[in-house]
């Protein structure tokens, strides 16, 4: 798995939003395609001051930074991975399709997948299994696939997806943001993003991109004392429609447009433009390519 500045960038913003605690589990080693001056000018783009921790022992500069140390500059302390093997040397080996050990349930103020839910077949117990090593008041960041990813996973997951999950377990908070992305230079040029309102757009008959553009979610939500894990949800979407609710079928088109990152959501017959998103930042990757712009709506 990877992270990227925008990835970073949109972790960080939450953080600012709510800050996180620890400990901190992240699914898988994540690498980092930002050198260390690169991460630490994201930090101070938004007026994060780094934790002393994580700059004691100050990499050279054309070192790649750590996902690792981004939690510490964050001040949550040491990261925890787990993984299937110890191929990447993660300190706990276990199965996401499997019941997690007891010994892991309440233990995490933060979960990070950066992309693995995808890749567990057993989506149900590998949510479970997210929902459980959660202590109450703490919160999972889920960076997943959407659209035009065919194949890079076992599927690709949808907002609703995780939206209806997490509110039928009783979570709290729970916000999504679409990731649009450009297909070639994903790493290198800018993303738009767009708020997922899901009473407006969970009922769509699709999200869809064009071609040239892929579509990725963002979700968080918070664990409370009364939240569950085992509960499995029907679309609101069908429960309204069997309510006698009308609710007329809608196509939203997602395109991507490196020029301006505004965000085209087409709704038909209707077109509507979002405007453009709140610049956040520069960063240089230091690979050589032009640098890449950061950007999240007002």
């Amino acid at each position: 798995m990877g992270q990227s500045a925008q990835t970073v960038a949109l972790l960080l913003l939450e953080h600012i939003r709510e800050p996180f605690t620890g400990p901190v589990l992240s699914y898988g080693l994540q690498s980092l395609n930002i050198k260390y001056p690169g991460a630490l000018a994201i930090f101070e783009s938004l007026g994060i001051r780094p934790d002393p921790a994580g700059m004691s022992d100050t990499p050279l500069p054309d070192t790649v930074m750590a996902f690792s140390r981004v939690i510490k500059l964050m001040g949550l302390g040491d990261l925890e991975t787990l993984d299937v093997s110890d191929y990447e040397g993660a300190e706990i080996i276990a199965d996401l399709n499997a019941p997690i050990p007891p010994e892991f349930r309440g233990r995490y103020g933060l979960i990070v997948d950066g992309g693995t839910m995808e890749h567990v077949f057993d989506l149900r117990q590998g949510m479970k299994n997210t929902a459980d090593m959660l202590r109450p008041g703490g919160r999972v960041v889920h960076m997943s696939p959407a659209n035009n990813y065919v194949n890079h996973g076992f599927v690709q997951l949808s907002p609703a997806f995780y939206h209806e999950y997490y509110t039928e377990n009783g979570f709290e908070d729970v916000r999504g943001i679409l990731a649009v992305q450009p297909r070639a230079e994903i790493a290198n040029l800018g993303w738009n993003f767009l708020q997922y309102d899901h009473a407006t757009m969970g009922g769509a008959n699709s999200i869809f991109c064009p071609e040239g553009t892929q579509l990725a979610v963002y979700f968080t939500a918070r664990k409370t004392r009364d939240s569950t894990s085992d509960r499995v949800p029907a679309r609101s979407y069908e429960r309204r429609l069997l309510d006698g609710v009308h609710l007329p079928g809608n196509q939203v088109v997602l395109t991507h447009d490196p020029a301006t990152l505004n965000v085209r959501r087409i709704v038909e017959p209707e077109v509507h433009v979002i405007p453009p998103p709140h610049e956040v930042v520069h960063v240089g990757f230091g690979s050589g390519r032009a640098p890449a712009r950061i950007a999240v709506e007002d």
